[in-house]
């Protein structure tokens, strides 16, 4: 039988309704029970937490689109594999204090409801490529306990513009109907500015229809939004986010402290000259690369 001091910190966690540490210290006694050989019980916890049973995660339902009673696109979302933690995501302060704080608000969401309040739940994450949108959105569902799902924009865009909208609502009752991080990598394809002569008038409906749904929708997870391009998007589209995130152009010194922190995990020292290099980079992503040509060179001479 698992300890007190086990049991309690599950209760607390349920009360709490913190679902991301009742399923780690529940993990915790199903694996106990198979070290002390209650294999039958152990089997049995782990497929309820499996959801084969009253579990407290279970799978996301499988996403399928239907046109005309056929199910058409079936490779709509990709399921993040990747295990990122937060504090390996470089953010500014300000933005690393606000996210903490959603966070919280998503684990106490049912406190926050007893009182009228309703937890943040929508994001919008901006700024140039490679400084660590979709990174931050996929180090938050490691932080939550639950999966991300990315959209594949080629999926959701139909070969008639009208299929597009049905298909932006069936997305979001995937993310009503399954407790995941839905995110909208590069939502320009979707939420550019309405109003341009040269687009067919189409294009306009469904910036409407992606809005209606950002404003109706109360996901069991989160959406998440990034977009390389902000001043193309339509202006009305901010406003449907709980919280908006810039994610800047890093500088020399966030540069230098990214580039340490990953020549570090390469066993690598990095000369001057190579940190002048990654000084001069445009984004995070960059200066990884640098940093990793430079491993890569350092594993070879030692052949």
């Amino acid at each position: 039988m698992p300890k007190i001091p086990t049991i309690s910190k599950l209760f607390r966690a349920l009360v709490h309704d913190d679902l991301a540490t009742a399923k780690t210290v529940a993990e915790e006694i199903a694996l106990e029970e198979e070290k002390i050989g209650h294999h039958k019980a152990a089997q049995m916890l782990k497929g309820i937490l499996r959801g084969n049973g009253n579990g407290f995660i279970s799978e996301p339902k499988p996403l399928t689109f239907s046109q005309n009673g056929q199910n058409g696109l079936s490779s709509a979302l990709t399921r993040v594999t990747e295990k990122i933690n937060l504090t390996e995501v470089m953010l500014r302060p300000d933005s690393k204090v606000e996210l903490e704080a959603v966070i919280k608000e998503w684990k106490y969401r049912r406190k926050l409801e007893t009182k009228g309040l309703r937890a943040r739940n929508k994001l919008f994450f901006y700024g140039p490529p490679g400084c660590g949108k979709s990174y931050c959105a996929k180090a938050l569902g490691n932080e939550l306990g639950i999966p991300v799902f990315i959209i594949r924009f080629d999926a959701v865009i139909g070969s008639y513009l009208g299929q597009t909208a049905v298909h932006i609502r069936e997305l979001f009752r995937f993310a009503e109907g399954n407790q995941c991080i839905l995110l909208f990598d590069e939502i320009d394809a979707l939420g550019k500015q309405r109003g341009n002569p040269l687009d067919v008038g189409e294009l306009d409906r469904i910036v409407i229809a992606l809005m209606q749904e950002l404003e109706h929708t109360n996901p069991r997870g989160m959406i998440i939004a990034t977009s390389n391009l902000p001043t193309h998007l339509d202006n009305a589209l901010w406003r449907r986010f709980d919280f908006v995130v810039e994610f800047p152009r890093p500088n020399k010194k966030e540069l230098d402290k990214y580039a340490t922190s990953i020549a570090k995990a390469y066993g690598l020292k990095l000369s001057t000259r190579i940190r002048e290099i990654i000084s001069k980079a445009k984004s995070y992503a960059e200066a990884e690369k640098i940093i990793e040509t430079q491993a890569r060179k350092a594993i070879l001479k030692e052949l």
